[in-house]
């Protein structure tokens, strides 16, 4: 999990402008796109060590940014406020994950955020120990009722 700090930095979520092509980074990559219900697929990737870290997030704006870490066989989601377009999502997604019976906690990977404060960037990690259906389900939840993406919003898979 370590690499996540440097990944996230490399990558970074924040505001992104829009595009219809591919996002690609300063090196050139260019990232997957999906529409939601494409996220299953993705999350088999995850499962099946067919991706090159042991997460991968979906982005559709930047300030989205939620990320989908393996453990094991199940999957905890983590939101890392970087950009203080961000930190509003910190309590709503707590909010979200007890009121849905999830445990939460508050951790950091050491970034700093694009935004004044003394602290690193926060992260909400939602425990939800989820297959891969439920966890494609639950992604899907939070983009649809806590940023109001649709189904036909594109992301960029990250990293």
């Amino acid at each position: 999990m370590g690499i996540l700090s440097g990944i996230l930095t490399f990558l970074g979520c924040g505001p992104q402008e829009s595009s219809n092509k591919a996002a690609s980074d300063s090196s050139g990559l260019v990232a997957t796109q999906i529409k939601i219900d494409g996220l299953t697929n993705e999350l088999q990737k995850l499962r099946e060590g067919k991706t090159e870290y042991d997460f991968i997030g979906i982005t559709s704006t930047g300030v989205d940014c939620i990320y989908f870490v393996k453990e094991e066989q199940n999957f905890q989601i983590e939101f890392e406020a970087l950009v203080e377009q961000q930190l509003p999502y910190v309590e709503k997604l707590k909010t979200f994950a007890t009121s849905n019976g999830y445990k939460v906690s508050m951790t950091t990977y050491g970034n700093k955020p694009k935004y004044t404060t003394a602290s690193e960037a926060p992260v909400v990690r939602i425990e939800t120990n989820s297959d891969l259906e439920n966890t494609a389900r639950i992604g899907t939840i939070i983009q649809r009722f806590i940023f109001g993406n649709g189904e036909a919003t594109v992301y960029n898979v990250v990293p």
